[in-house]
């Protein structure tokens, strides 16, 4: 038996359509696996902070050409 893993958008109507004719063929076993996340949720939190002290005028803008001077 091959093995076969598909991604797909769920909001595509379209692909929802070809899954579930995909289905209704059977010979096949289903291991579904949940969405995660790709970042870890404290790394993300830590950006999210970053982002709102750089609104609130808590931050340092560096200009590019003076990093290397």
């Amino acid at each position: 038996m091959e093995t076969m893993t598909i991604q797909f958008d769920k909001h595509n109507a379209a692909l929802q359509q070809v899954m579930q004719l995909f289905l209704t063929l059977g010979g096949h076993i289903i291991e579904q696996k949940a969405e995660t996340e790709e970042y870890d949720p404290e790394f993300v939190a830590m950006i999210k902070k970053s982002h709102d002290e750089i609104k609130a005028g808590k931050g340092k803008a560096i200009k590019t050409e003076d990093l290397w001077n």
